[in-house]
């Protein structure tokens, strides 16, 4: 089944531009010769490691979202873990597409909402819990409690009464 992915990769720090170029669209033929569609590539640069892997301290990180075949998954984590610029990855798959596809928008309360074409949404979501939902789950504990302080306070008097 074919879905979306997204690819974040980490190039060694010690490659030039054209190598980094170089290391970039071979990734995007490994991804391409699974079968695969590389959709937007995003380089973030060179940044610091927030440990050391593999004695080095930086790297030129790299993100890639892609449409995939789920049994090709595999084969192009293991051509990327034997690399030669590509030191760590991590392939992930996207629950939601990216708010760049198109058909989605941000709404004003950040939220991503799927266009609808002019007709009127048929549900919208809300952060707020509805008020009552919260009422009554509130005072269920509280029931529950005064219960097992009437049994107690019950069977304290049966004793008090032998």
């Amino acid at each position: 089944m074919v879905r979306d992915y997204e690819l974040m990769y980490i190039v060694r720090p010690d490659v030039d531009d054209d190598g980094l170029r170089a290391a970039v669209d071979s990734v995007k033929s490994l991804v391409e010769g699974q079968g695969g569609e590389v959709g937007k590539t995003t380089m973030w640069g060179k940044r610091r490691l927030a440990y050391e892997v593999k004695h080095l301290r930086d790297g030129h990180y790299v993100i890639v979202e892609m449409r995939l075949d789920g049994a090709k998954v595999a084969n192009v984590e293991r051509a990327l873990r034997i690399h030669d610029t590509v030191f760590r990855h991590l392939l992930v798959v996207q629950e939601a597409p990216s708010a760049d596809v198109e058909g989605e928008a941000e709404g004003e309360d950040g939220a991503v909402v799927a266009a609808t074409n002019g007709e009127a949404p048929s549900a919208t979501i809300s952060d707020e819990a509805p008020s009552a939902a919260v009422d009554e789950a509130a005072s269920e504990p509280e029931a529950e409690e005064s219960d097992e302080t009437d049994d107690t306070e019950a069977a304290a008097e049966a004793d008090e009464e032998e």
